[in-house]
């Protein structure tokens, strides 16, 4: 399989000169975290253009200071093994598609676990690819304090687990934006632990960043906004059935579970990668 046969041919994009300002627009129009950015009056790419780089460097107005440059790149008749290696090697989610040095496509890592893994009939177990060290939240634990535990555990979601150990559910930063409102304002948080604030916008999969703004967020706790309709597998649940239940359920991350319901482990969505490169 190649990377046309996944990739995404309808791609949106900036153009250099520009400013800030056309890319935020476009970023927040398409709810995505990063996009192309091409010379102007052409389909030559310059870099990738990310909300990250925007909220670091927040008084930058010119957009070709802002592009992120030195970014990987695939080719429509790559094999999706290489474009998996390179994603797994960068830690990058997309990728831009180029031919003779035109833009012509955008590759995602969920673009390869729905239209690629899902489909081709991966029986290799979970457990081959699974993450044995999983972070928790008690279900008692304010949001506030569920917000910097995500952070300092570098994972968008979390399970969670009841006063007994047993797990009774999933928070992820859409949970709390849902119960969250956002104040644009000039003061800058240390919220998190990071330097430029604690507003939230959305990233290409459906996530949220911290950005310069303030985030009202409520005197709950994760119990109180928790999803509670959990996606879970086993350690012998096939990669491609993996991947189907991701695809179905819109989630980057599936606890696995033991025979008795005992959280074992997690399988994240850039994990399942690793069948295609291993």
């Amino acid at each position: 399989m190649k990377v046309k046969d996944v990739m995404t041919k309808e791609v949106k994009w900036v153009e250099v000169p520009g400013s800030r300002s056309d890319a935020l627009d476009l970023l927040r129009k398409l709810g995505v975290s990063a996009v192309p950015a091409v010379k102007r009056g052409t389909d030559e790419l310059v870099g990738m253009v990310t909300l990250r780089k925007l909220f670091e460097h927040p008084d930058e107005d010119q957009l070709a200071m802002l592009v992120d440059r030195e970014v990987p790149t695939v080719t429509p008749d790559e094999n999706i093994e290489e474009a998996a290696m390179k994603f797994l090697k960068s830690g990058v989610r997309r990728m831009p598609v180029l031919k003779d040095g035109k833009l012509v496509g955008v590759i995602t890592v969920r673009d390869i676990v729905y239209r690629a893994i899902a489909e081709l009939g991966i029986e290799r177990p979970a457990s081959d690819l699974m993450r044995k060290h999983v972070f928790v939240v008690w279900e008692g634990t304010p949001i506030r304090a569920a917000i910097e535990i995500m952070d300092l555990a570098g994972f968008r979601g979390l399970p969670v687990i009841n006063e007994n150990g047993a797990m009774v559910g999933i928070i992820d930063d859409y949970d709390i934006i849902k119960v969250s409102d956002v104040e644009v304002g000039s003061k800058v948080s240390q919220m998190a632990g990071r330097s430029e604030g604690d507003s939230w916008t959305w990233d290409s999969e459906d996530r949220v960043y911290i950005t310069k703004s303030m985030l009202k967020v409520p005197d709950k706790l994760v119990k109180d906004v928790m999803t509670k309709e959990l996606v879970t597998i086993t350690r012998k649940t096939p990669i491609s059935r993996v991947a189907q239940l991701m695809k179905q359920n819109k989630v980057e991350q599936t606890p696995v579970v033991s025979s008795e319901g005992k959280l074992v482990g997690i399988v994240r969505d850039i994990d399942l990668l690793r069948a295609l490169t291993e």
